[in-house]
Parts: structure tokens; C-alpha cells; sequence
């Protein structure tokens, strides 16, 4: 009895100085992984729409925004979590909104750079998990595709027959779920944009 009482003393002892370390280390990195996380945003959003200047947009409302998604299959993944106006002189030239779907392996997250004309300006990787050699290769493959280009009257299709309209996405060999996934995403950011947006540009 003597030795059980012993071993759970010592256990809950290893315990306590496991989670009190766990939470020192916790609080040391917290910060600088938010900053980094921030400075990660702030490039994806200058590369989406460059030469801007960003400042957030008062009226996004992120449950808004999910009750708009929830309507359609195809953005049963997708989340919109931020929209920033873009700037160019100091006068409002568009959004960058920021995107989340679920790809094949993990969510990616990217930037949606849009203009007050109709274009889509870039979108821009912040992170990204998928399959190397196959849905890793998103940044070469699909980023390309969807700098400036006119916003399609029904968005954008995946096609693997690359036949270079400009309403298709030629999806990456081998990664046709990453392909639509970030595909359905920019999407879902142009829904936004044309329910939103657009009246108030």
C-alpha cells in the first residue's frame, strides 16, 4: 500500500513539473509565433495585391460570411477569415481576403488579392501542409494561373485537359483534391466579393 501511494506521489509529481514546463514554454513562444504568423499574413497580403497599403475592413462579419458559404456543397470547407481594403495612393483599389480550405492532408491558407475593376490580382500561399512533389507543388502550379485575370461570370472550373480558357485552372498532376480545393476557396472569396463587396467599392 505504502509503495502505491509512493509511485502515485512520484507520478503526480512528474506530472505537475511536466505541465508547469509545458506552460513556461507555452507562454515564452506565444508571442513570437503570433508575430511570425502576422508577418506571414502582411507578405501573402502584399503579394495577393502589390504596391497596395492595407487597413481592415469594418464590415466583415465572419459568421456573415459562413452563413453566405454554407449555402453551396462546394464551400461545405471553406472559411473566410479576414478582409482588408487595399490601397494604391491612399484611395480604397480593392480587398485581399484572406482564405482557409480543407486541401488533401491539412488546411491551406492563401490571400485572395481582388480590384475594384473585376480582376483577380494574385493569390498568395500563407501556409500549406499537402503532399510533396504532388499538392506541394501549388505554389508553381495554380498560384501562376489566377494572376491577373478577369473575374469569370461563374468562377472558376478545374480542368486537367489544360485547355487554357479563361475560366479554368489547369488542376496539378496527381493533386486534383488540392487543385479543387483551393479552387472552391478562391471561389468562395469571389461569392464574397460579389455579395459584399462590390456595392461598397
Amino acid at each position: 500500500m505504502k509503495d502505491t501511494i509512493k509511485n502515485a506521489l512520484i507520478l503526480f509529481a512528474i506530472t505537475l513539473v511536466a505541465g508547469a514546463l509545458l506552460g513556461i514554454v507555452y507562454e515564452v513562444t506565444k508571442e513570437p509565433i503570433r508575430i511570425q504568423k502576422e508577418l506571414a499574413e502582411q507578405k501573402a497580403s502584399q503579394e495577393a495585391y502589390p504596391e497596395a497599403t492595407f487597413e481592415e475592413y469594418e464590415g466583415f462579419d465572419e459568421a456573415q460570411a459562413a452563413a453566405l458559404l454554407s449555402g453551396d456543397e462546394a464551400y461545405a470547407k471553406v472559411s473566410i477569415n479576414d478582409v482588408q481594403v487595399a490601397k494604391l495612393n491612399g484611395q480604397p483599389a480593392g480587398y485581399v481576403i484572406q482564405i482557409t480550405t480543407m486541401g488533401y492532408g491539412d488546411d491551406i491558407t492563401w490571400t485572395l488579392g481582388l480590384t475594384d475593376d473585376g480582376q483577380v490580382n494574385g493569390i498568395a500561399l500563407i501556409s500549406i501542409n499537402e503532399t510533396p512533389g504532388l499538392g506541394m507543388n501549388a505554389e508553381k502550379v495554380l498560384v501562376p494561373q489566377f494572376d491577373d485575370v478577369d473575374i469569370p461570370a461563374s468562377f472558376f472550373t478545374v480542368t486537367k485537359t489544360a485547355d487554357n480558357l479563361s475560366d479554368t485552372i489547369d488542376a496539378i498532376s496527381g493533386a486534383t483534391i488540392t487543385s479543387r480545393a483551393i479552387t472552391n476557396g478562391v471561389n468562395a472569396g469571389l461569392l464574397y466579393y460579389e455579395t459584399y463587396l462590390k456595392e461598397v467599392s
